[in-house]
């Protein structure tokens, strides 16, 4: 262990002995849409506390032992009696944020108080690739009327910063994004086959029924594999609103009881589904992608993807395209 994180070791041990099991805890949570990467990234500036926490001022010393100073006074100066100090106890890249402040020298006496009993935990949980879970939790708050009044002015504080912060982050278009997904959900209902020539001479085939339900809330699709004989049941696809991140994503299980989670977005005319697949036998989860590309005509091409290459590329695993079969009102007597 190095000196810096010996330094934050002893000091986060030191913050938590203060901590009794009656204390009262503070905690705010929200979803902020950008990546924990980028909200992280505006940690470690002056100006991305600015943007984060709308405060005029503000420089930071991105270290455990660092600090970050801010002040709400646009006529004050860093350093003066009106400024803020956070001091970083430790931290975990992209995930965790310890701080502990130090009460500005003119700030009523209940503020001195928290301040020098309690500290804040921020932790970032990455729910989709564009968004991210913040959860504020404050600590230290002990009995009596100063810690009374702590509470109450820090409940509705954090409350304030961490809607701030959505704002900060909240994409202007987003709404637009999730609507074009529906509709391109909308335009994949009924059903859709392919049919190709393998390498050995047979035929690889597929039919997949995409039904909408609850008036558009949700989208299933069944989906089937199989040769010239008969087609297999393959995947369950259920299509929908993430209530966790707001944004579209899709959940599926297949025959071998694989689970994936892809959160979805567009580019164009490519829908692209982050497949983050799930062993059912060992649990670790590889992250494929799956993109359909629209055609004018109305049919669509499916690839495939395998994992990201060191250099970010992806290898082509399976393509296949798809059309809207000529009996599409006579069902295919599935096999099972």
């Amino acid at each position: 262990m190095n000196h810096l994180f010996r330094i934050a070791a002893i000091a986060a041990a030191s913050v938590a002995a203060t901590c009794l099991a009656e204390d009262r805890i503070l905690r705010h949570e929200g979803v902020i849409h950008a990546p924990a990467s980028e909200i992280w990234k505006n940690f470690q500036t002056g100006e991305g506390i600015q943007k984060m926490w709308s405060v005029p001022k503000a420089d930071v010393d991105f270290r455990p032992g660092g600090a970050i100073r801010t002040t709400y006074d646009p006529q004050g100066t860093l350093g003066d009696d009106g400024t803020i100090i956070n001091q970083i106890v430790t931290l975990e890249p992209e995930r965790v944020l310890v701080l502990k402040s130090v009460a500005p020298k003119n700030s009523p006496d209940f503020i001195k108080a928290i301040c020098e009993t309690g500290w804040s935990v921020l932790r970032l949980e990455p729910l989709s690739p564009t968004a991210t879970r913040i959860t504020i939790t404050g600590m230290g708050y002990k009995d009596g009327e100063l810690y009374d009044k702590a509470y109450e002015f820090f409940e509705k504080g954090n409350a304030w910063s961490l809607e701030k912060m959505k704002e900060a982050f909240e994409p202007p278009d987003r709404q637009a994004k999730a609507d074009a997904i529906r509709k391109r959900f909308e335009s994949m209902v009924g059903d859709w086959e392919f049919s190709q020539s393998t390498s050995d001479g047979g035929i690889f085939r597929g039919k997949t029924r995409v039904e909408p339900l609850f008036d558009g809330r949700v989208y299933f699709a069944a989906g089937f594999l199989g040769n010239k004989e008969k087609l297999s049941r393959h995947s369950h696809f259920t299509a929908a609103v993430d209530p966790r991140s707001g944004e579209w994503s899709v959940w599926n299980f297949d025959q071998d009881g694989t689970f994936t989670l892809a959160p979805v977005h567009l580019e164009g005319n490519t829908m692209i589904l982050d497949w983050n697949s799930y062993s059912l036998e060992s649990g670790v989860m590889i992250p494929y992608q799956v993109k359909y590309i629209f055609l004018d005509d109305g049919t669509f091409d499916l690839h495939v993807q395998a994992s990201p290459n060191p250099d970010g590329t992806r290898n082509t695993i399976a393509k296949v395209h798809y059309v809207r079969p000529a009996d599409a009102g006579t069902p295919m007597p599935y096999k099972k």
